[in-house]
């Protein structure tokens, strides 16, 4: 029998590893740190806001949509605490508006908004401008009939001290000009019915048209998630 030999180390180093593939495993690395925090930020963001929300049983009824592109806040055009044509006037549209009844008012990136009526119409250039550069934001302002229910529109009925609350949110948000009006975006608008106008804020992957629904409610009194960055997310708690 051969004596047991022991292996020697051997003395030749490992070559240094290509700069190209070291830069490929710190970009995945981060990228996945990255993606991880997202999600535990989702998954916090679950945490239900105004747990004693009760549906009240004589007050206004607000609808909340979100079709997977644009989400918005519904309500009446027309109550005893405002009347929405004072605001949004009827000039400020390019057709006819005097049949609507409500009003949905959403708010998110001023490109995105402005290009971007359909999925078929999303371009990835202004998807990464929207999520990841700060951007100018806007309100888009559609009038309406009154929402049919569906699984791209809920409705709550809420009081009258949290609709007033709710007013006072969505005019907190538009731009105005010397007289107080809100500054309209000329040559913006999806149909004759909708218009744009300048609104405050910043846009990025989480604070979407579905974030600022989301703190409308919560800011309202209505029992929503503490995030709600992603498509129909504002819908988690509704049907409670």
């Amino acid at each position: 029998m051969f004596p047991f030999r022991r292996k020697q180390k051997s003395t030749e180093q490992t070559p240094p590893l290509n700069w190209k593939w070291r830069l490929f495993r710190r970009v995945r690395m981060l990228f996945g740190r990255v993606v991880l925090l997202f999600l535990l930020i989702l998954v916090i963001g679950l945490i239900p806001i105004n747990n004693n929300f009760r549906p009240a049983t004589d007050g206004v009824e607000v609808f909340v949509s979100s079709n997977g592109v644009h989400a918005d806040v519904i309500v009446p055009i027309q109550t005893d605490l405002i009347n929405w044509r004072d605001t949004f006037p009827d000039e400020s549209f390019v057709g006819n508006t005097s049949g609507a009844t409500h009003v949905a008012v959403g708010w998110g990136d001023k490109g995105f908004y402005v290009h971007t009526p359909r999925w078929a119409d999303l371009k990835l250039s202004t998807a990464v401008n929207a999520l990841f550069t700060p951007s100018p934001c806007c309100l888009h302002v559609v009038m309406q009939g009154k929402p049919k229910l569906n699984k791209n529109v809920h409705s709550v009925i809420i009081s009258k001290e949290q609709y007033a609350r709710m007013v006072q949110i969505i005019q907190s948000c538009y731009k105005v000009d010397k007289a107080g009006k809100p500054i309209f975006i000329p040559d913006s608008a999806y149909n004759k019915r909708d218009a744009f106008c300048e609104a405050h804020g910043n846009y990025h992957c989480l604070n979407t048209c579905n974030s600022w629904v989301g703190w409308v409610m919560r800011e309202s009194g209505i029992k929503a998630p503490l995030l709600t960055p992603l498509p129909k997310s504002v819908f988690i708690y509704l049907a409670d």
